[in-house]
Formats: C-alpha cells, structure tokens, sequence
C-alpha cells in the first residue's frame, strides 16, 4: 500500500540535494533530445566546457553573461523570501535600459562629463524601481495578484523601447535597424583584457554580496524572512507587511534596472530592440536552485551563464537551435517543482497485513 504524507520536518539533506538532482535530471532530458538529432550528449557537453573555459574569449564571456542573470536572480530572489513572485524582472532590465540610455544619448554638459556613468546608473536604478512599484502597490494596497501584473509589465516596457528604437530614438546611421546611436566613450563602461569584460561584472559579484549581507545579518532581513514565512505572525509581531512587500518589491527592480544599464552601457553601446535574451526569465530559475541565497545566486547564474555560452557554441558547431537553453531552464523548473513536493512530502510504501492480525 502506497501513502503520501506530509513531512513535519523537512530533512536538510533533501533541501541540498534537490537543486543537484533537479540539474542532473535536466541534463538527462536535454541529452536524449541531443541524441534525438543524432548529437552524441557527451561530446555537446564537452564542447560547451571547452568553448567556456579553454579560451580567454570563452572565459571573458562566461563573467559577461553571468552578471546580468546574477543580476535578474537576485531580482527574484529578494521578493521570493518575503514571498512574492517577481516575473517582471525582465521588464524592469528594459526600463532599466532606456532610463540610462537617456542620459547617455542626451545629457551633454561638458562640464558635467565625468558624472554620465554615475548618473546613468542611478537613473537605472530608479528606473527598474518605478516599473516594480506598480505592482508592489498594487499588492500590498489591494492584494492584486504579483504574478499577473509583473508578467504583463514586461510586455509593455519590452514593446516600450522597441518603439523608441524604431521612432523618437532611432539613431541617424542606421536606417531601418531598430539602434540608436552609439554612446559617447563618457557614457561607455570601462572594458578589461582587450575583451567585452567590462567593471559591471564585478560591481555585479559586490551587489550580491551586499545583498547576502542585508538578508542574513540586518534586521531588515529577518523581517523579509518573517513575512515570507508567515504574513500573520509578522503582523502579529509589530512587522509592516505592506512595507516589507513594497520594499522587496523595489529593491529587486532596482537591481534589475541596473542589469539593463550594464548590457546597454557595458555590451550593446547603445539602446536596441531585444536588449536582453531572456536574462529576467532566466533570474527565476537561479532563484529556485539558490533557494533564496543571494551567494548561491552567484553559483546558479554561473550555471546558465556556461549554457548561454555553450549554446552558441552547440549552435555554430552542431548546427541545433541556441533555443535548446531555454528548453533547459524549462527543465530545471519543471525539476525543481516537482522537488518541492517531496520537500513537503513523502512516500510511505507499506504492506498489507494479513486478516486477523
């Protein structure tokens, strides 16, 4: 006879092993479909590692395609511990975006050169905060559903900028490609290496740890951890719900506004459709491994940072679809909520006694 019943206690064992058994099992998937083309998995997942860490090209754009996801992770990652679903981080990276792109296209004071970086950034920032705020009011003042209104947020800035670039900030070189124009090298983050690896990426690792610091060891942070664990006993304890769900709410568009600075100042040199490839969706599933640790955010997005960058290489080498990645972040969700049920949990096999006993 088979029973499920609900755990009293979750076992740290199985919280640590669901993340790795979740990336195993989606490896596994994703090799069958590999070998559904006819591509031996074993070699496509040497040729990722290879492309990702045997040159200094690969290495350099491994760091660059991490940041932003650690970014976009955190984004989630800090509403997720006071427990609310930020889906908008991809909408808040492209407002992000634009709210720095405008500063650097159209602030142009001589004197004032040297402050178009910090400005951009700041700028940013506010940015990817306004966009959270809509929805952070909207649930903390009516209740209205986070999920719902930061999804289709995202619609509304991703459709926002690709209007810009097609109308008022279509750049003057470039006809009909939806580009404005480059940004003045004031306006550019410093590169290193002689690559794309630019400062943002290590202003990316100091965010993370600064919000590992205000989640674990501030006051501010055990009441995030209260209210995502149980809204009524915060209420109980003197904790401002409303303000707590706000706040999450802000400081993680903050930071996703950020991500879009980095990729239009530090990458792209100038605002453009498709800014990012999917980084805010992508923040949702390093979240669920990280299991709401910002440091372990770091490791998750270095994860599909390396199939971002091994994709494009399967893609050039095998000549299989670069969207073979998002197939594999579907994955890893898919694993990760099923992990979840036995997190809760278990299976209880027993037998039948014989009548009379």
């Amino acid at each position: 006879m088979i029973r499920v019943e609900r755990r009293l206690e979750t076992p740290r064992h199985i919280q640590l092993l669901i993340p790795f058994v979740s990336i195993a099992a989606s490896l596994i998937f994703v090799g069958i479909l590999l070998m559904v083309f006819g591509i031996n998995p074993i070699e496509a997942y040497e040729t990722m590692i290879r492309r990702a860490f045997g040159t200094k090209f690969g290495l350099t754009e491994l760091f660059v395609k991490t940041a932003p996801i650690i970014l976009t992770g955190l984004a989630v990652t800090i509403p997720l511990r006071a427990g609310l679903w930020n889906i908008g981080a991809e909408g808040q990276l492209y407002m992000g975006a634009f709210a720095a792109s405008v500063v650097a296209l159209y602030f142009s004071v001589p004197s004032l050169l040297f402050l178009v970086l910090p400005l951009m950034a700041l700028i940013a920032l506010f940015g990817g905060m306004l966009w959270a705020s809509i929805p952070a009011i909207l649930k903390a003042k009516f209740n209205l559903n986070e999920i719902i209104s930061t999804l289709l947020l995202n619609y509304v800035a991703i459709y926002w900028v690709e209007y810009l670039v097609y109308g008022p900030m279509r750049g003057k070189e470039v006809y009909n490609f939806p580009y404005s124009d480059l940004f003045n090298d004031y306006a550019i983050l410093p590169r290193f290496f002689g690559t794309r690896f630019h400062i943002g990426v290590i202003i990316a690792f100091f965010i993370a740890i600064i919000i590992y610091i205000l989640l674990t060891k501030t006051s501010y942070g055990f009441a995030v951890k209260v209210v995502g664990a149980n809204p009524k006993a915060a209420e109980y304890a003197g904790i401002n719900r409303k303000g707590v769900i706000i706040s999450a709410m802000l400081i993680g568009g903050a930071i996703a506004g950020f991500a879009g600075m980095m990729e239009v100042s530090g990458l792209h040199l100038r605002l453009r459709s498709a800014v990012s490839p999917g980084y805010g969706y992508t923040g949702i599933p390093v979240a669920l491994l990280a299991k709401g640790n910002p440091l372990a955010v770091i490791v998750a997005a270095f994860l599909f940072g390396l199939l971002y960058v091994g994709g494009s290489a399967m893609q050039t080498t095998y000549g299989i679809p670069v969207a073979i990645v998002d197939v594999f972040q579907a994955l890893v969700v898919l694993f990760i909520i099923g992990g979840d049920f036995f997190t809760k949990y278990r299976i209880v096999f027993s037998g039948l006694r014989p009548r009379g006993v």
